[in-house]
């Protein structure tokens, strides 16, 4: 009797594995259509954009040669020019906005005048696989030099030495370079966030405010199940990825037999949530 339970229950335990493995690989399968269809959209998005670009530079080389060939001692020529003018300025506008509506969808950030043009005000929208996550505002002065006047960007984030390389040389490549390393930060945030949601048997031993260093504890699973410490180095701030992995156990031989190897790879080239649990459902962890 106590054999044909233990049948039962081996052949009930196989049919839940086989049951998790097919979901597991419908969803792998939509994702990747998911990720297919976002590509096709970001790069019709790019060509959306590069087309408001040059038709708003297309108006505003019509409207300075306008002003520059218009004789202004004429009256009535002048009278038309302005209306003239205002029409230009009307499109040129709309077309601004369609250019900063495309570039919010692709570029991650939108750029609002305020104060009458005395100064701008920034927001950093951050998402990760499809979540939309913090957004972050910066109002910058453009009295004189431009000048960051406030934000709520987090403390721990290297806003003042990027702004001190960056700000005065090349105003679009700062504000490009904050969204990369804002969005990169979430993004390890909330891997972290779901570590500890997802993978609960792995405990999270160290991580900073930047998320640019995380040490991991997991139990590997055999005959006796061995403590492994995981570490994630960030190297680079405008990544998810980490750019260095390191795999250490007491039993040298486990950290570096093949299958370890393997998982050391998977942890550099997938989110950390992702490749922990792909280790788990391998039966390498616990």
């Amino acid at each position: 009797m106590d054999g044909q339970v233990e049948t039962v229950e081996q052949g009930v335990l196989g049919h839940l594995m086989a049951l998790e493995r097919r979901g597991m690989g419908q969803q792998d399968q939509h994702e990747s259509q998911r990720l297919e269809m976002l590509k096709v959209r970001a790069v019709a998005l790019r060509a959306q954009r590069d087309q408001l670009k040059h038709q708003a530079d297309a108006v505003k080389i019509l409207k300075d040669k306008i002003s520059k060939d218009l004789p202004l001692d004429d009256a009535d020529a002048a009278g038309g020019f302005i209306e003239l003018q205002k029409s230009l300025l009307t499109a040129w506008r709309m077309q601004l906005k369609d250019l900063q509506r495309a570039h919010h969808l692709i570029g991650g950030y939108d750029l609002v005048e305020c104060k009458e043009g005395k100064s701008v005000c920034v927001s950093f929208h951050t998402a990760f696989e499809g979540v939309y996550l913090e957004t972050y505002n910066m109002e910058l002065d453009l009295t004189r030099t431009v000048q960051i006047s406030r934000h709520n960007i987090p403390p721990s984030f290297p806003l003042e030495s990027i702004a001190k390389q960056i700000l005065q040389k090349d105003l679009k490549g700062f504000l490009q370079t904050l969204s990369q390393k804002l969005n990169a930060l979430a993004g390890r945030r909330q891997q972290v966030y779901l570590l500890k949601e997802l993978v609960g048997s792995v405990e999270v031993m160290e991580s900073n405010q930047l998320c640019n260093i995380l040490v991991l504890m997991c139990t590997a699973q055999g005959e006796t199940p061995k403590a492994v410490l995981c570490t994630l180095e960030y190297g680079d701030l405008t990544q998810c990825l980490p750019t260095r992995v390191s795999i250490e156990c007491e039993d040298k031989t486990l950290s570096e037999s093949p299958q370890w190897k393997k998982h050391q790879s998977l942890l550099l080239e997938s989110p950390a949530h992702t490749a922990l649990l792909t280790m788990r459902r391998m039966g390498s962890i616990a």
